[in-house]
Parts: C-alpha cells; sequence; structure tokens
C-alpha cells in the first residue's frame, strides 16, 4: 500500500510540473544511446601507473602539488584573477610567493593515492582523512581557490579534465629534446591542446566522513563499519559516474545521476539496494517532510527551481526509490560485470519520471531482461 500510494503521488506531480522541472527531467544519457563505450586507459593511466611506482604513500601531497599547481595556493576570495596564479595555474610557469602564501593542510599525510580499476577502467583516487583537508582540496580543484561553500553532505568528487602540469611539462621536455629550435608555443596549441588525453586527467577524490552526512547510530552500525562501508560507497558511486561519463558521455550534477550511482554504491557495498539508506542519504527519511542537509538540496541549487517545484520533487524521487528497491528484489544480488553494466544501462536510459510512475518497477526490469540477454 505504501508503494502504491507513493506512485499516485508521483503521478499527481508530474502532471503539474513546470517548464523548469520538465527541463530538470529530461534524460540526458539518451543523447547518444548508441555511443560505444569509450577506453578510459588514457594516456593519463600510464602517467598514475608511472606515479605509483616513484612516489611513496607520505609524499602523495607533494606529488599531487606538482601535477596541480593550484594547490600551492591558498583559500581566498577572487585569487584565481591574481596575476601569478594565472601564471602559474593557466600557464605553468614557475611559482611566485613565500610560504604563508600556500595552501595549509591539518594532515598532509593523511592524503593518499591509488590507481583503482573500475568497471570502466583503472582511475587515480584520492583519499583524503581529514575533512577540512577534503573541503580545501575540493575548493582548490573544483572552485579554484575560492571559499565556495562545500555541503556537509559531500564527500567524494569525480573530476572530469583537469589539466596535469607535470604531463605538459613532460611533454614539452621530450619534445624540444628532438626539436630544439621549433616553437614549443605553436606545438601545444596545433597539436596538444586539441588532445585533452594528452594533459588532462581524471581524478576520483573521496573524503573519509560518514557517507552522505548520515551516523552510523541511525543506521544501526559501529562507526569503525560505517567508516569502512562509507568508502567503499563513494567509490562505487564515483565510478558508475566514470562509466556513465564514458558510455553516455554524462556525468551531471542531477537526480537521474544520483540514484543510479547511489543504486550501485550500496548493492556493491552490502549486497542489495536499502531504500531505507537511499532515503536517508536524501534527507526524506521522515517523507513527506524534507530533512534539511540532506542530500537531495546539492543536485537541485543550480537549476533554479522554485519551492514549489522542490515539494513537488520530493514525492517524484521518494517513488522512484521505492520503485528501484522492487526492481532490485526482484533482480536479486548482482553476480556478474555484464549484470552491473546491464542494470546501470537500465536504469539510465529509462527516464526518471518513468521509474517514478506505477509501472516503473515492471519497465525496469522488462528492460534489464532484455539487455543482460543481449550482453551474455
Amino acid at each position: 500500500m505504501i508503494a502504491n500510494s507513493s506512485a499516485m503521488v508521483s503521478i499527481d506531480a508530474v502532471n503539474s510540473v513546470s517548464d523548469k522541472m520538465s527541463e530538470y527531467f529530461l534524460n540526458r544519457f539518451c543523447e547518444k544511446p548508441d555511443k560505444k563505450m569509450a577506453s578510459i586507459d588514457d594516456p593519463y593511466v600510464r602517467s598514475w601507473e608511472g606515479y605509483a611506482a616513484t612516489y611513496r604513500e607520505e609524499e602523495a601531497f607533494q606529488l599531487l602539488k606538482t601535477c596541480y599547481p593550484q594547490l600551492n595556493f591558498p583559500i581566498h576570495e577572487g585569487i584565481n584573477k591574481t596575476q601569478n596564479y594565472i601564471d602559474v595555474v593557466l600557464k605553468g610557469k614557475s611559482l611566485l610567493g613565500s610560504e604563508g602564501d600556500t595552501l595549509l593542510l591539518n594532515k598532509p599525510e593523511g592524503v593518499r593515492f591509488t590507481l583503482h580499476e573500475s568497471i570502466a577502467g583503472k582511475v587515480p583516487v584520492l583519499t583524503v582523512a581529514d575533512d577540512e583537508d577534503f573541503v580545501k582540496i575540493v575548493q582548490c580543484l573544483l572552485y579554484k581557490n575560492n571559499p565556495t561553500p562545500v555541503p556537509h553532505s559531500m564527500g567524494a568528487l569525480l573530476l572530469n579534465g583537469i589539466n596535469n602540469w607535470d604531463r605538459i611539462k613532460a611533454l614539452k621536455t621530450k619534445w624540444q629534446q628532438n626539436n630544439p629550435s621549433e616553437s614549443w608555443n605553436q606545438e601545444f596549441s596545433k597539436n596538444i591542446l586539441p588532445n585533452p588525453g594528452l594533459h588532462k586527467d581524471k581524478l576520483i577524490i573521496l573524503s573519509t566522513k560518514p557517507y552522505s552526512a548520515v551516523s552510523a547510530d541511525f543506521l544501526g552500525l559501529t562507526k569503525a563499519d560505517w567508516m569502512s562501508q562509507s568508502l567503499t560507497l563513494r567509490l562505487e558511486h564515483e565510478c558508475t559516474h566514470l562509466y556513465t561519463l564514458s558510455r553516455y558521455g554524462c556525468a551531471s550534477n542531477n537526480l537521474h545521476d544520483e540514484l543510479v550511482a547511489d543504486y550501485i554504491g550500496i548493492s556493491n557495498t552490502i549486497g542489495f539496494y536499502s531504500k531505507e539508506w537511499m532515503l536517508a542519504f536524501m534527507g526524506l527519511e521522515g517523507y513527506p517532510n524534507y530533512r534539511q542537509g540532506g542530500r537531495l538540496e546539492n543536485y537541485v541549487n543550480h537549476a533554479n527551481l522554485t519551492l514549489e517545484d522542490f515539494r513537488q520533487l520530493i514525492p517524484v524521487i521518494k517513488c522512484a526509490i521505492e520503485n528501484i528497491a522492487s526492481f532490485d528484489a526482484v533482480v536479486g544480488k548482482i553476480h556478474s560485470v555484464d549484470d552491473q553494466v546491464a542494470r546501470m544501462d537500465t536504469l539510465c536510459t529509462t527516464d526518471l519520471l518513468d521509474i517514478s510512475s506505477p509501472l516503473g518497477p515492471s519497465l525496469l526490469s522488462q528492460k534489464y531482461a532484455y539487455l543482460f540477454a543481449k550482453a551474455v
């Protein structure tokens, strides 16, 4: 009865959605449905394999400052507009400044990196042990060292396409050795800049705090168990974004993306999809009330939705979570790579409003059966 009731609520919401809501619900995954999965093992992976063989664990932050020089600058409003920042971060020039002008972390030794073999290929993963350090690193790499607030419920990030100046300088050195009398600036503009794989990285950044700012007590877990599970959940979640980026050319800050990524994250962490966990992550454990600070608000701020739009969104997301749980109960535990891919493609290519509709569970089950049979 509860599932049916929430489905009816979602229908009422869908019938009266605003133009902004209609735009928000557009399925970005269906823009390139026949696109073959691109190779994630770009040249940056080979560079990170070299880093892994060369650098000790405690040297991780020093390596990162070499690759991403913005990590040498403090967090300060408008610092990205200063000439020194522009010269160093955008032009690759040598850093100028004193020790007091650098980024100071609480625990630089708590920054570690690994190369993770994800379902979409190898990817460097940065783990930050200190919560304040995680915020600072996100502000450096995502917000150009500006003190832009990072939501407490945000604990991970997939960076897609960040300049690695260590790689660029290595390319320059090698090219100049073979072409001593020619112009590197012309070579860079003509042959390097148009090929992002030669100079840009993909990077996953993970914090070690409780997932979605939900406490261990709330889930009935020990703090140690929840810390371990939170880290696994975050990694699986971001690797799902990496997959959709490769498969569909899309990994956006949208609730459709987040429902897919959390489905895989939860399922691969505890063996099944928990709607109770998912509702808590979104701030909907007290539905129809929304808990301020839940992750739901993180994915709508950029869409400029009205308060009424947000109220209409709540039952749609609640129903989608219920229907994904029903779908998961039918298909059971993920048992292979082909199985996981079929589930991800099923959820991606089914519109969010269809997932939340009364026919959502059957639509998902039918599409999954077709895609899984096709894969095997």
